[in-house]
C-alpha cells in the first residue's frame, strides 16, 4: 500500500520487504508471527514525536524506516542529542523494560512508519523467543556505548575543537570495517545537529568545521566527510 507520506507501507511483518535488513524484525518461523501479531501499525509525518521525556513508558516503537531524533532538554530549553536512530531500531526500549518513564524525546526527521508494541506484550515476545531478546540486549548494550561516549565528549572535553574531533574520530571508527577507521563516511546532521549532539553552539561547530577544511584536515561535500588527516585529528581529540 502506497502511503501519503511516499513510501510503500509494509503491514505485513511475514511478507515485509525491508525485514532481512532490520536486525529485530529478521526472525523466522514462530518468532516471526509472534512478532506480526502484537505490533500496531502507524505512518507519521516527519516532526512527529513518537514520545516525550518524563511521560509513562506504555509500548516501544519499531522504526521500520526513516530517522528519528533521539534527545533530552532542560527547563532552559537547551538541547542534548543523545543519537539518530535509524530502521530497525527499537526506541524507547530502556525505559520499558525497566517500567520507568522515557528518558529522552523521540522524533521523526523523516516520514516513518512505524510499529508499536505494548510492555506486557514485548516482555511475553522476549520471554518466549532468544533471538528477539539477543537483539533487544546488543541495542541495550550499544546504547549504552553511546552514552559512555556523549559523556566523555561532553563532560571531559576541554574546547569545541576537541569535542567536534572527539566526534569525527568516533563516527569514522563505528563506521569502519575489522577495526580500521573509515577514511570517508556520511553523517546526515546540520551543524545545529551536531552542536546538541557535543554540547556546544552551532556557531562554535561552523567555526571549527571551516578551519579543518582550510588546513586541510577534512573534505566536506554534502553529507559526506572525508578524513585526510588521522594524525592531526588524533591529536586534536587527546590534546
Amino acid at each position: 500500500m502506497q502511503s501519503p507520506c511516499g513510501f510503500g507501507v509494509q503491514e505485513n511483518c511475514l511478507t515485509c520487504v525491508w525485514r532481512e535488513k532490520r536486525t529485530f524484525c529478521n526472525l523466522a518461523g514462530a518468532a516471526l508471527r509472534h512478532l506480526q501479531r502484537i505490533t500496531s501499525l502507524s505512518v507519521y509525518p516527519a516532526g512527529t514525536a513518537l514520545y516525550a521525556e518524563g511521560k509513562p513508558s506504555r509500548q516501544v516503537f519499531i522504526l521500520c524506516n526513516g530517522r528519528a531524533k533521539i534527545f533530552t532538554s532542560s527547563r532552559e530549553h537547551s538541547v542534548v542529542m543523545f543519537k539518530m536512530a535509524h530502521p530497525g531500531e527499537v526506541l524507547g526500549l530502556e525505559a520499558v523494560l525497566c517500567h520507568q518513564p522515557y528518558q529522552e524525546t523521540s522524533e521523526l526527521l523523516d516520514p516513518c512508519q512505524v510499529k508499536a508494541i505494548n510492555r506486557r506484550a514485548l516482555l511475553d515476545f522476549l520471554e518466549h523467543h532468544n533471538p528477539p531478546a539477543v537483539h533487544a540486549a546488543l541495542q541495550l548494550a550499544a546504547n549504552s556505548r553511546l552514552a559512555r561516549e556523549q559523556i566523555r565528549r561532553i563532560g571531559l572535553s576541554v574546547s569545541g575543537t576537541q569535542k567536534l574531533a572527539r566526534l569525527l574520530m568516533s563516527w569514522a571508527k563505528t563506521r569502519g570495517m575489522k577495526g580500521v577507521a573509515a577514511e570517508s563516511f556520511e553523517a546526515p546532521y546540520t551543524h545545529e545537529g551536531i552542536a546538541q549532539m557535543i554540547g556546544t553552539t552551532r556557531e562554535t561547530v561552523t567555526r571549527v568545521l571551516s578551519r579543518l577544511k582550510q588546513q586541510n584536515i577534512i573534505t566536506m561535500k554534502d553529507n559526506t566527510f572525508v578524513i585526510n588527516d588521522f594524525d592531526y585529528l588524533k591529536r586534536l581529540a587527546h590534546e
